[in-house]
């Protein structure tokens, strides 16, 4: 596949990794599954799966070359499961000095364009009110983009999506109701729950988790406008799942965050495999209205 010279970054580094997965035999997906906390396990769920490596594949942007791409048919879904892993560990996800916006959402751009209509977004979060517990799965109703950040600069003329896409229906409800129907039948302890999208990498204040339940958040999540404003913009219906791991009281490290979400994780794979058949419905709902 050739670029035009006038072509954006974005579009032609997603264009030749099209290419490049399509040489691989990598099959296309409805569904991305971006695995930020909890479901380390989910991809050992798929059926006829394969795993490529994204360093394998052209115009990958650097962060994202040490990540592993698995495919494969979850309960009826195709889908890609990516851990929301991108850069080096000790750089915690952050962005280089000098990396462009929009390479922290590139599996969004990647997934819809080889065919999907969904995005399953997983992390770990603290609770910002007391109704919602520690040990708990947050559904995400709509967010706070409070991070000072977009993945969206620099993309006029794209055409992977509108200059300003239309936020307002991202988070999409009847997955949301489904997944906290599900989430109760199995016993779990499931809210849908506004999020705070704080930068990182430090853990928030005591006043700054104050400001944000003020203003109107009820679970707080670093990073996470990147793959949902990357999401709307390549026209993904969204579920963005947090694991609920503390109430950001008293003194915490991360390692207690890590191990607190390591727990929920057994409930959150159940879920989102129970989950499966909805997601595949919504999918071809997504395409028709497309």
């Amino acid at each position: 596949m050739t670029s035009p010279a006038s072509e954006l970054p974005l579009d032609a580094a997603v264009g030749r990794a099209i290419s490049g997965l399509e040489a691989l035999g990598v099959p296309a997906p409805r569904a991305l599954f971006l695995l930020g906390t909890g479901a380390g396990l989910l991809p050992l769920r798929l059926k006829e799966s394969t795993r490529s490596s994204l360093a394998e594949v052209p115009g990958v942007p650097e962060a994202w070359r040490g990540v592993q791409l698995h495919a494969g048919n979850l309960e009826g879904l195709a889908c890609w499961m990516i851990e929301d892993a991108p850069g080096p560990p000790d750089r915690g996800a952050l962005p280089a000095a000098d990396e462009p916006a929009w390479v922290r959402g590139f599996p969004c751009w990647l997934a819809a364009a080889a065919g999907a209509a969904v995005l399953v977004h997983t992390s770990a979060g603290a609770a910002l009110v007391a109704d919602i517990s520690p040990a708990s799965l947050a559904i995400v109703s709509d967010h706070l983009n409070l991070s000072g950040r977009t993945p969206l600069l620099g993309l006029a003329g794209s055409s992977l999506g509108p200059l300003f896409p239309d936020l307002t229906r991202l988070h999409h409800a009847a997955l949301r109701a489904q997944a906290i129907a599900i989430g109760s039948r199995i016993g779990l302890a499931v809210y849908a729950a506004v999020a705070a999208c704080s930068p990182g990498p430090a853990l928030e204040t005591p006043a700054e988790r104050l400001f944000f339940a003020r203003a109107g958040a009820q679970v707080v999540v670093q990073g996470l406008e990147g793959p949902l404003l990357s999401a709307a913009h390549a026209g993904l219906a969204v579920l963005a799942v947090v694991c609920v791991t503390d109430r950001g009281e008293g003194e915490l490290d991360l390692g207690q965050i890590v191990a607190a979400a390591e727990r929920i994780a057994p409930g959150l794979e159940d879920l989102l495999v129970r989950l499966a058949p909805e997601l595949a419905r919504v999918a071809e709902e997504q395409q028709v209205e497309a």
